[in-house]
């Protein structure tokens, strides 16, 4: 049984699920995988850079986000908004996520979440090697080691093979599904209450321990 989640870490809605998704890993980590799908919705060719104009729009749904989720976003990702030519690629975050899930799979969630309140919280750059210097040390994962497995040719291939495999799965984020014997149940996709996506995973597994019976 796992719990898969696509999502992309310059969505401003995944980060409004962060607390959700870590509370969820915290919750069912004995009895589910947790797989991390990272999507690349600016990558490649949908690359952005940043303008007082996508700023703007940032700000008006983020707050939003923040309205309906609870989620903090920080005054230093505002301030860091209005800093124009920064580039928006998810390749780079996404590829950070895919090779900490390749190798320190136990970290995975708290380096999502860690990952997403760098840029939503504390206004870091994700196009930086020194801000993941700073995740990995929150998260107690090898500085030098992952960025020998992050700046790989494998690591951007898997990278590059995570998006794809992202498309099988959702066409919007965040998207959270359960998988059981190939079966798929969608349990969020967009934003949901906590309590409803427990409630939802704890009927399923329920069902599934019965049958064993």
């Amino acid at each position: 049984m796992k719990l898969i989640y696509v999502m992309d870490p310059l969505c401003g809605w995944c980060y409004g699920n962060s607390n959700h998704t870590l509370a969820l890993f915290e919750a069912y980590r004995e009895v589910l995988d947790f797989v991390i799908i990272p999507a690349g919705m600016w990558a490649g060719p949908n690359t952005r850079i940043q303008s007082p104009q996508m700023s703007a729009y940032f700000r008006k749904h983020d707050e939003r986000i923040a309205q309906l989720t609870g989620t903090e976003f920080g005054e230093a990702y505002f301030q860091f908004l209005q800093l124009e030519e920064v580039k928006l690629d998810s390749e780079i975050p996404s590829r950070a996520i895919v090779t900490v899930q390749e190798f320190w799979n136990a970290e995975n969630v708290h380096f999502m979440v860690a990952l997403q309140q760098a840029r939503y919280k504390y206004g870091k750059d994700l196009n930086l090697e020194k801000t993941y210097i700073e995740i990995c040390e929150q998260t107690g994962i090898n500085s030098a080691e992952f960025l020998r497995h992050f700046n790989s040719e494998s690591m951007k291939v898997k990278t590059q093979e995570t998006f794809s495999q992202a498309m099988q799965y959702a066409s919007s984020y965040p998207t959270l599904l359960f998988e059981e014997a190939d079966q798929l149940t969608l349990l969020e996709q967009g934003y949901s209450s906590l309590a409803e996506i427990k409630k939802n995973i704890g009927q399923l597994i329920e069902e599934i321990n019965t049958n064993l019976i």
